[in-house]
């Protein structure tokens, strides 16, 4: 099967900036790909990335900083009859993708700010039963040096963060389970509110039209959920707390 390449030609010289290449050096040939680095090294962690937004073309090149593109008989040689698509998820599989020291850090930047998010939500200052500020914790994980790992959950890394943090900030890692009565007018625009913000656990529709559920939420969710549910009802609902589940 062809795939558009000519023979080896100079192109021209490629810009990196902002963008990273995936090298792969198999049979004696070298074959490298521009590559935007955080949904490329996403994908290399088995993460579900859309391939086209990986790369900026299935263009293959023998040396991409001076523009040189792979010879057809080169492609053709190691990679057989696969498509360019599948030719370019290959040398990013098998390759070595090269990533600067910034860009490192940035990809690291973004994963640590989801850990400060999922903290946010899910834990409490429990001498305030309130959220804890996110730049207060991005500030206590950056003072305690934590190193933030590519390749682990966001989950399972923040329930490790938290346990560091708890001897410097009072913080608890806590749900909450709550009782929700939604008046008949206003059932419709909450309904959606209940499935998005957490686990509907039990849900019951009284004959006047009312709706009665029981949701378990992220502690640090509460206040917004609340504010939401009153809002949309006009101050109408009716919210009490069940029970509250620490770790």
């Amino acid at each position: 099967m062809g795939h558009g390449y000519t023979g080896s030609t100079i192109d021209r010289r490629i810009d990196l900036r902002g963008k990273s290449k995936v090298r792969l050096e198999t049979h004696g040939r070298r074959f490298e790909l521009l590559v935007n680095p955080e949904p490329a090294w996403l994908f290399r962690q088995g993460e579900d990335v859309p391939i086209d937004d990986i790369f900026e073309s299935y263009t293959v090149y023998e040396n991409l900083s001076r523009g040189e593109k792979a010879s057809e008989d080169d492609i053709v040689a190691v990679f057989g009859d696969l498509t360019e698509r599948e030719i370019a998820v290959k040398i990013l599989k098998e390759g070595n993708l090269q990533l600067t020291q910034e860009q490192r850090q940035e990809i690291q930047k973004e994963k640590r700010a989801e850990i400060v998010d999922y903290i946010h939500l899910h834990c409490i200052n429990p001498r305030t039963n309130t959220p804890i500020p996110k730049d207060r914790l991005e500030k206590a994980i950056l003072d305690l040096g934590v190193n933030i790992k590519f390749n682990e959950q966001v989950k399972d890394q923040a329930h490790e963060i938290i346990k560091l943090l708890k001897p410097v900030m009072p913080i608890r890692l806590e749900t909450v389970k709550l009782a929700v009565k939604i008046p008949p007018s206003y059932t419709g625009p909450i309904y959606g509110v209940l499935h998005s913000k957490g686990e509907l656990l039990q849900e019951e529709w009284l004959d006047d039209g009312s709706l009665v559920a029981v949701i378990q939420i992220p502690a640090g969710l509460q206040a917004d959920f609340l504010d939401e549910i009153m809002t949309k009802s006009k101050g109408k609902s009716q919210v009490k707390v069940l029970e509250r589940f620490s770790e």
